[in-house]
């Protein structure tokens, strides 16, 4: 009977703890890597080389308020976060970092819908202009690269940035249409103030986006990445050009988002 009562207290001990993990304790961060750390391990479990590190976002962090004064930007559609999208917190502060730069031209590598595109343009000045590029779904099986599984349905899809279309801010908007890895971007060297990639988030494709971008921007210029901490695609090339490539070596990210930034020098 003592046994009983000793093993009771136990699974019940366990069963606390796994109910905090799972519900408040998410917001702690040792509790998530651990949880982490042991889906790894299930997941991977014959194929122990590939089990993902517990914390592989080593790319330091900055803290928003150091980047932004007080919240004037402009947004629409806050509050639509679903699947492709950034979250609310994310387009309010990409929209802060807009309005604080105040960049005269703006390049977009991954469309979609166009939501952070408008709210890109509701934080420029009338005369600036955004070069908006995606890829068509009638290009999808024949991408230089392999993209992601997971994002395909973002692809396939009838139209790009709709969220823009008719808008009265729209006429700052140009829709390019291509693949990034043979989409030619000669014609916009040193002119980006300000650029935000969002588009495949497979490894050699995140590799390729940052170099190309990188290529087209001026001294001074802001580069924003979305989805550092969702795709391993995405974190494992910026954590190879951050320790790898001194161009790169500034990377920061921002807390409580999946944005990483880097100022171009």
């Amino acid at each position: 009977m003592k046994k009983l009562v000793n093993d009771a207290r136990l699974y019940l001990g366990v069963a606390r703890r796994i109910g905090y993990t799972m519900t408040l304790g998410m917001f702690n961060s040792d509790r998530r890597n651990s949880l982490l750390s042991l889906y790894q391990v299930y997941r991977h479990q014959q194929n122990p080389e590939d089990i993902i590190p517990v914390d592989p976002f080593i790319i330091p962090k900055t803290d928003v308020f150091e980047l932004l004064g007080n919240d004037h930007a402009t947004c629409e559609g806050v509050y639509e976060c679903g699947f492709g999208h950034t979250t609310e917190f994310e387009l309010k502060v990409i929209s802060n970092l807009v309005k604080k730069l105040n960049p005269k031209t703006i390049f977009e590598i991954g469309t979609f819908q166009g939501r952070t595109t408008l709210n890109m343009a509701l934080n420029t000045e009338p005369d600036a202009k955004i070069i908006t590029l995606d890829l068509p779904s009638s290009d999808l099986d024949s991408t230089q690269m392999k993209i992601e599984e997971g994002e395909i349905r973002y692809v396939k899809k009838e139209s790009s940035g709709e969220r823009f279309v008719g808008h009265p801010m729209a006429y700052k908007i140009n829709q390019v249409y291509g693949d990034s890895a043979t989409f030619s971007f000669a014609e916009y060297e040193n002119s980006v103030d300000l650029a935000f990639i969002d588009g495949s988030h497979a490894y050699e494709y995140v590799l390729n986006d940052s170099r190309k971008i990188l290529s087209i921007m001026r001294t001074g210029g802001l580069i924003i990445w979305h989805d550092y901490t969702n795709w391993q695609g995405v974190w494992s090339a910026l954590n190879e050009l951050y320790q790898t490539d001194y161009q790169f070596k500034n990377i920061r990210h921002i807390g409580g988002t999946s944005i990483a930034i880097l100022e171009v020098v």
